[in-house]
């Protein structure tokens, strides 16, 4: 194993590059080597962190005067639709770590019809995996494209999967609440023209068609083997809170089973998990305790109708949600501990 591997973040002056460079800082196996943005050039990192890195970082620069070379790692922490243009142009040794939707699906024609964007990377799909930590670590560990999953489909997928895997509820009617603050709809929402009333407001959007609906399903069917009649409603909404997702899900159970069962099931499940957390029976869900970390809290209660289950997630959406889960997916390719640098 290298002594410190090389790391360029293309977009790292954004809500998510930040939280990347402030995770890596403390990497004893990493060295940022570039931190690329569009903008800013020459300027120093720190000029966009309230709290500085005394680490010394290399000055923001331009991507198109890296020397690939000298590179490692690279993660993508820019909009949909450069991932896959940069991996046309990198070296198939390079490891792609990639926090779009780029190669989120196993069928590019689904991402071309979500996203409204042509894919030209179809070819290098193939080599891509979906990385959702905890049940992908297989296949991250041999793969140089690794397409980190969204925040929403985290905190949905780390919830209903043990419950899928075990035909604990039915699939014909999951209803999903998701809640996340408003860095989950990205820098722009810092211009204060855009979103003038952003912390006096609770929004609705994506209502009936949000494009996170296929990667749920998608995901859904793949590690939690559901075959057949999958019937997801998933509404999201922006909070006036800068970071955090809390996700309830409604769901009607499959078995006669009672709540405590099914939570001394979960509990067991993810007995010896670094980040995932089955809360104590009848505690409620919120998302301060997981801020700032690479947690997610989940927790059950019964519902109001015989048979119905309330499930209750929350995670950190720019880091379970984001950059946390991208260093988590590195350390895994690494072959390295898998809470270096998110302790």
């Amino acid at each position: 194993m290298s002594d410190k591997y090389n790391v360029l973040i293309n977009g790292a002056s954004g809500f998510v590059g930040l939280e990347l460079i402030k995770l890596l800082s403390n990497h004893k196996f990493i060295n940022l080597k570039y931190l690329c943005s569009r903008g800013s050039i020459g300027k120093s990192i720190n000029s966009f962190l309230k709290n500085k890195i005394k680490k010394k970082l290399p000055l923001i620069s331009d991507i198109n005067k890296a020397d690939f070379n000298d590179v490692d790692i690279i993660f993508s922490a820019l909009p949909h639709g450069e991932a896959q243009l940069l991996s046309n142009n990198i070296s198939p040794h390079h490891i792609l770590i990639d926090l779009s939707a780029d190669f989120r699906f196993s069928d590019t024609k689904v991402y071309e019809k979500w996203y409204g964007l042509k894919h030209y990377a179809v070819s290098n799909q193939k080599f891509a995996v979906y990385g959702l930590s905890e049940f992908a670590k297989r296949d991250i560990e041999k793969s140089n494209i690794i397409s980190c999953p969204g925040c929403y489909p985290t905190s949905v997928q780390l919830a209903l999967i043990p419950l899928l895997l075990n035909k604990i509820i039915k699939t014909s009617k999951i209803i999903i609440d998701s809640k996340s603050g408003y860095s989950g709809a990205g820098k722009k929402t810092a211009d204060k023209k855009l979103y003038p009333n952003i912390n006096k407001n609770i929004a609705v959007y994506g209502v009936g068609n949000h494009r996170h609906m296929p990667e749920i399903d998608q995901g859904l069917k793949l590690f939690a083997k559901v075959k057949g009649n999958l019937k997801i409603e998933f509404t999201p909404h922006l909070i006036p809170t800068f970071r955090g997702i809390l996700t309830t899900i409604y769901a009607d159970l499959n078995k006669n089973m009672s709540v405590k069962k099914i939570h001394q099931y979960l509990s067991k499940f993810y007995k010896n998990n670094n980040f995932v957390k089955i809360l104590p029976y009848g505690k409620f869900v919120n998302t301060n305790n997981v801020n700032n970390t690479n947690n997610c809290n989940i927790n059950i209660f019964s519902g109001r109708y015989k048979n119905q289950l309330i499930i209750v997630s929350s995670i950190d959406n720019l880091i379970k949600g984001a950059a946390g889960q991208a260093v988590q997916n590195m350390n895994i390719r690494l072959g390295l501990k898998e809470t270096l640098g998110l302790e």
